[in-house]
């Protein structure tokens, strides 16, 4: 009896037990929703590393551009006055308040959009359609501060493959008392233009950097009615400014006013930019952009070859999303 009773109780702990197909059932269910959790936490960490990243640059890009748009709201004409030729009687401009151009030796990318192949830069209609091309400008202008006259330079510099770094460069303008040699040699709006423009020309390593992955940075001037200040632009309006327009060859684009000190000079760059300087007025406003790639982005556009440059605007042009423009449009207040 005894015996009969210990055999149905080893067959009942026997059928409590688990088969070898339901154990690789149970494993195989737990190893997918290990792999469903670790993807789902992957994509969670990815996410909040390109906010991370996002906010980074965010927070760069908008830094940058509140001091741009402090210091430039804060511009000032010069103030020397223009020259007049006694014997010929033609009136020059006076000292130079502002100055924008394409930054030399910083050559721009041409993104493509939608193709891997780029078209030759003659072809301007096909650039259009597809493709464009970031600009990197520099500017300097002048403005009154608490510690006087003051010179301030935005620039992007370390520019590897048209990605660089917005820095600025900042000193007192206001002029020193010169020998009676120089005193008599020069005027104060000679000697003033030549300070001005040594600071527009300083070299790169007394920059103060500012922001990294920088691959646009334009400013365009307007006038008082909101209409853009370009080369190739004539309005007729008689508050407006006298400003002389040049093409690309030097040849004077549209007649000026002979009895009136010059505002302005516009001249015809590369890619159809207008270099822009003004004297003793300023526009009305100006428009800035600047656009900041994100970080990661930056080390994998370097980490390719660098020629042919195509390799490296194909990758760009794939990853726009990455891109974030900042724009602000800037009122100056002390127009003339």
């Amino acid at each position: 009896m005894s015996s009969r009773h210990h055999n149905a109780h080893l067959r009942a702990r026997r059928s409590q037990a688990f088969t070898l197909l339901e154990l690789l059932v149970a494993v195989s269910v737990m190893t997918l929703v290990i792999y469903v959790l670790y993807a789902l936490f992957d994509q969670t960490q990815m996410a909040l590393r390109k906010n991370a990243a996002q906010v980074d640059v965010n927070e760069g890009g908008r830094a940058a551009m509140e001091m741009i748009v402090r210091e430039l709201s804060q511009m000032e004409v010069s103030g020397y006055p223009a020259i007049t030729n006694l014997q010929t009687k033609v009136i020059s401009p006076g000292s130079t308040s502002f100055f924008s151009r394409v930054t030399p030796d910083n050559t721009a990318l041409l993104l493509a959009y939608q193709s891997d192949a780029l078209p030759p830069e003659e072809d301007a209609w096909a650039i259009e359609q597809g493709f464009r091309t970031n600009i990197l400008q520099d500017f300097t202008f002048t403005s009154w501060g608490d510690s006087g006259f003051l010179m301030t330079s935005y620039r992007v510099i370390d520019v590897t493959n048209g990605i660089g770094t917005l820095a600025r460069y900042r000193i007192n303008g206001t002029l020193p008392v010169p020998p009676p040699e120089d005193e008599e040699k020069y005027t104060k709006t000679e000697r003033f233009n030549f300070r001005f423009h040594k600071v527009a020309n300083t070299p790169n390593s007394v920059f103060e950097p500012i922001t990294d992955g920088v691959i646009h940075l334009r400013i365009s001037p307007y006038d008082q009615l909101g209409r853009p200040l370009g080369h190739d632009r004539m309005f007729y309006d008689p508050l407006g400014l006298n400003l002389e327009r040049h093409g690309a060859a030097g040849q004077a684009l549209f007649p000026i006013d002979p009895n009136r000190p010059v505002d302005g000079t516009l001249i015809q760059d590369h890619y159809v930019q207008s270099r822009a300087e003004f004297y003793g007025a300023l526009p009305s406003y100006f428009d800035v952009e600047m656009a900041v790639l994100e970080p990661q982005i930056v080390k994998q556009v370097w980490s390719l070859p660098p020629k042919p440059k195509e390799v490296r605007a194909n990758f760009l042009g794939r990853q726009i999303g990455k891109v974030t423009l900042f724009r602000q449009r800037v009122p100056i207040r002390d127009m003339k």
